[in-house]
């Protein structure tokens, strides 16, 4: 049996943007995959077509190996996705923010949609995201 991790992954999505709920699950996903390559350091050999030297943290190992939880909670602007951004960076936890490109919604502008942060442990995450709602 598996050990569970006090380790987990917080992904806040904004709600004002009225996304369909197709469009915020991928958004969501973008963000998951995003912070966890983002934070491995992985460098990609085109010729092998495989990834090379991926590195990951004690908090994402232990989170990987022990449930791998994920968090979903809500925001309602553009301005809380860059405040947990910066709140994350200033407590030394990674973050992936999300800009959508605009292709499918948004009318080609570049938008903002969605964050995930983490995976650490609850300790470090609970003063960035702890105030949230579930989503």
């Amino acid at each position: 049996m598996k050990k569970k991790s006090d380790c987990k992954l917080v992904i806040a999505v904004r709600r004002d943007l009225h996304m369909t709920r197709g469009k915020e699950i991928a958004q969501a996903c973008h963000a998951a995959v995003g912070v966890l390559l983002g934070g491995s350091g992985y460098t990609y050999d085109e010729e092998k077509c495989e990834l090379d030297h991926v590195r990951m943290d004690r908090d994402t190992l232990a989170w990987l190996e022990g449930g791998s939880a994920k968090i979903c909670v809500k925001v309602d602007t553009e301005q809380a996705l860059y405040d947990l951004e910066r709140k994350a960076g200033e407590a030394g936890i990674h973050s992936c923010l999300i800009i959508d490109d605009g292709l499918t919604m948004f009318h080609g502008v570049k938008t903002p949609t969605c964050i995930a942060i983490g995976p650490a442990r609850s300790d470090m995450l609970n003063p960035v995201t702890g105030g949230l709602q579930l989503y």
